[in-house]
């Protein structure tokens, strides 16, 4: 029965139920961290703090441990990460003080770097044809992980607002438990590979590859495309309350209706129509769709003035989010040399969090400067930008592998 479940044909549903569970337990803390912070002594810059910090050590970790998915394999990496998050959490219960809860958030940006190990697990044993559906895949574990979790964190913290840290603690160990027991190692390493790894190499933990990987037009093109997409949907998340509780005022209750509806969104297009999408229109006219949409929703966005535009102009929105997301990750993995999988997708992702940790930052200084609809338009301007760079066709080696 273990050797059933340890074959490669079930490591995609088994690591697409990792990224669920790991996601519930995200959902959790997600809506409740920043009364916690609020009760430590936090003001609104400093919670703002807390997520570029978070960010910060994704774009830090994530391209090393890639790098380190490559040489060691991918189920290693993830289970040490989950264990990582559980002592962030740990250390955020326990925190008194600003400084402790900075550094248990930079931990928890350490340990939630393991998504391009999970993304890597896809690549591994997905063929080209059937890459973006495999990512989709994952993308709706996200979102129903963000259906399940802010709820679920919320009712808990009714009880007692540290309850949803222990309990999402308790939720990345038995994921730990799972991932040890049941997911198979995807990453074959050849016995040459290992007698070619020496002493030096094994204890050297920085990324080696970057170099060869920036010399590649369609990896550089990818990442600049993924940047704008990161802070163009950045902006989305970081002013978003406060654009609906200064224009329709909402409270946290509505926003989180919201976010539930949009979770619904993410698990239809990327659990079921990205595969059909793909097919049809490959993986680079999927990912221009996808910034059209999202461009168009920020646009639309900007422009609302009824909370029925409001839901649409995010539904398109979200629909583009949804598109433009598995299709950027395939697109990476095809241009990938076949050895370094594990780093290009760390790079990629820590670019994205590059993004994240900036993009926050941008919107709420525009927010403040040029008032509540300008973050929006702004982040629509990336996604056009972005798009006019993916106009050109990419180079032969990512339309290649997508017809192999």
């Amino acid at each position: 029965m273990l050797r059933l479940w340890r074959s490669e044909r079930s490591a995609l549903i088994l690591v697409t139920l990792t990224v669920l569970i790991d996601f519930i337990g995200f959902g959790l803390i997600y809506p409740i961290f920043p009364f916690w912070a609020e009760h430590i002594g936090a003001n609104a810059f400093v919670i703002g703090l807390f997520i570029a910090v978070h960010a910060l050590a994704q774009c830090m970790f994530m391209p090393i441990l890639g790098m380190l998915s490559d040489r060691y394999g991918r189920r290693s990496i993830i289970i040490v990460t989950l264990l990582i998050e559980t002592l962030s959490l740990i250390l955020t219960v326990l925190a008194r003080n600003l400084p402790l809860l900075i550094l248990a958030r930079f931990i928890a940006g350490a340990g939630a770097s393991r998504i391009g190990s999970a993304q890597t697990v896809v690549t591994d044993v997905t063929p080209p044809q059937q890459r973006t559906q495999g990512m989709g895949l994952l993308g709706a574990a996200f979102g129903m992980g963000m259906i399940i979790g802010p709820p679920l964190g919320g009712l808990l913290a009714s009880i007692r607002i540290t309850l949803p840290f222990w309990v999402a603690a308790g939720v990345l160990l038995i994921n730990a438990l799972l991932v040890t027991l049941f997911l198979p190692e995807t990453r074959k390493i050849a016995p040459m590979q290992t007698q070619i790894l020496t002493a030096r190499a094994r204890w050297h933990i920085l990324p080696t590859g970057w170099r060869k990987l920036y010399r590649s037009p369609a990896i550089t093109r990818l990442m600049a495309v993924d940047l704008l997409f990161a802070l163009a949907f950045a902006t989305v998340i970081s002013v978003f309350a406060l654009f609906t509780e200064h224009h329709f005022g909402w409270k946290a209750k509505q926003v989180g209706y919201t976010f539930t509806y949009l979770g619904i969104i993410s698990v239809i297009m990327q659990g079921g129509l990205i595969g059909w999408l793909a097919k049809r229109l490959g993986e680079q006219k999927l990912l221009l769709l996808g910034l059209c949409c999202l461009a168009g929703g920020l646009l639309a966005l900007s422009l609302s003035h009824s909370v029925a535009f409001m839901l649409l102009a995010l539904g398109v929105l979200h629909v583009g989010e949804g598109v433009a997301r598995p299709s950027i990750t395939a697109l990476f993995s095809f241009a990938s040399p076949a050895d370094m999988e594990g780093e290009t997708l760390g790079i990629a992702q820590g670019v994205g969090s590059l993004g994240n940790m900036i993009g926050p930052m941008l919107a709420g200084s525009c927010y403040l400067l040029a008032g509540s609809r300008i973050p929006f338009m702004t982040g629509g301007a990336f996604v056009v930008v972005a798009a006019l760079l993916l106009l050109p066709p990419l180079p032969a080696i990512i339309r290649q592998s997508v017809r192999t």
